[in-house]
């Protein structure tokens, strides 16, 4: 299984602690919408295959207007949009096969849930707990997009997601 990046901020983006901003910058003090993660990847992917969209602080709540496009990956190809421990809370099964397309990042999210913080919809306890267990990352949320199904072509996935951190 590979692991790609998005070609903007590249391998970079994946070492920087504050790449999304951080809880003491005065931009997000009052909870701001702000773009939190904006960059692009196009390859040829294998099932299964993870592209890194960047990470975030687990106290992040998405605002609607966050998007996700895609081009036609091929024949039987779906999306699934999440972090490591539930890899489609936020967008499940996107069909990226049919058509090009866009997709809210909160497709998979009940209308009651789209306030929750990040920890609260992967199924973490706690902010505290969700730090704890990515530990590795800085404590930090890494949100992934896996595709699966059969062998994807070529495409292009491009993010500009929206929030602020709580």
């Amino acid at each position: 299984m590979a692991r790609f990046i998005g070609a903007i901020l590249g391998a970079a983006h994946v070492a920087a602690s504050g790449a999304a901003g951080s809880l003491t910058d005065p931009f997000f003090s009052n909870g701001r919408v702000a773009r939190m993660l904006s960059d692009y990847w196009t390859g040829d992917a294998a099932q299964n295959d993870i592209i890194s969209l960047g990470y975030v602080d687990w106290t992040t709540r998405f605002d609607a207007i966050s998007t996700l496009d895609f081009t036609d990956f091929g024949t039987a190809i779906t999306l699934d949009v999440g972090v490591a421990n539930d890899v489609d809370c936020l967008i499940a099964a996107q069909d990226v096969a049919t058509a090009a397309g866009s997709v809210s990042l909160l497709k998979s999210v009940a209308i009651a849930d789209r306030r929750k913080p990040l920890w609260q919809l992967a199924g973490y306890a706690s902010a505290q707990a969700a730090r704890a267990a990515t530990v590795k990352d800085g404590g930090r949320a890494e949100l992934i997009a896996t595709l699966k199904g059969g062998n994807p072509d070529t495409g292009t996935l491009a993010w500009s997601f929206y929030g602020s951190p709580q």
